[in-house]
């Protein structure tokens, strides 16, 4: 029996591509390719699939919020992000925040198949081109920001207003001022502009911007 995958990505050369690789296996079907986090929740929700393979950088809520919800509302899902970015400290979060596996896009094919292969069975999987050392947790206060906290954090420092942040990932913007006071407390920045330095010199800002 096929196992099943839904794709997550607004390049449709990349879905197309992925889609072909994967499939001539034989071992996959591809359940169906969104190019948004809010599409990829409502397909989940019609038909939950074995895989979900999912891009960061995507119009609306964005691939980081849609991995934050898809795993409050279906804990067990394997999840493999799939992105141009080698930031290892991006990475230990997401495996933090519960993926299980880390894809770039820069792998060789049979790479991509091994970690999705990987990755389906229920374990860890990260690029062999990220340099980094899952068994030991970060110790740094970014750690220590919630899922939610660490995406408004990258909001605010890839320079969303609060109205935008709010309409980005559907929270009031009381509870983004809110979460935006305690990102500081938990960081010592004493202000917005400390954050952006942090976001710069850590290299957690993804470059493909959408503006609203």
């Amino acid at each position: 029996m096929q196992q099943r995958i839904i794709i997550a990505d607004d390049h449709a050369v990349v879905c197309d591509g992925l889609c072909r690789l994967l499939e001539l296996s034989g071992r996959y079907h591809i359940e169906g390719a969104v190019s948004s986090a809010e599409a990829l929740l409502e397909a989940c929700r019609t038909a939950l699939p074995d895989l979900v393979i999912l891009d960061l950088a995507m119009p609306g809520m964005g691939g980081i919020e849609g991995l934050r919800r898809l795993l409050i509302k279906w804990p067990a899902l394997n999840v493999a992000v799939f992105s141009i970015y080698h930031n290892t400290r991006l990475v230990q979060r997401l495996i933090e925040m519960g993926a299980k596996g880390f894809i770039t896009k820069s792998s060789e094919s049979h790479i991509i198949v091994k970690g999705v292969k990987t990755v389906i069975s229920g374990r860890r999987f990260v690029s062999p081109d990220i340099d980094i050392d899952l068994a030991t947790p970060s110790l740094d206060p970014i750690s220590t920001l919630s899922a939610k906290e660490f995406d408004i954090f990258r909001c605010v420092a890839e320079g969303f207003s609060t109205q935008q942040i709010s309409e980005k990932l559907f929270l009031s913007e009381k509870t983004i001022a809110n979460n935006i006071s305690i990102i500081k407390r938990k960081l010592g920045a004493v202000n917005s502009a400390e954050l952006v330095h942090l976001a710069i010199r850590e290299g957690l800002l993804l470059m493909d911007r959408y503006d609203y």
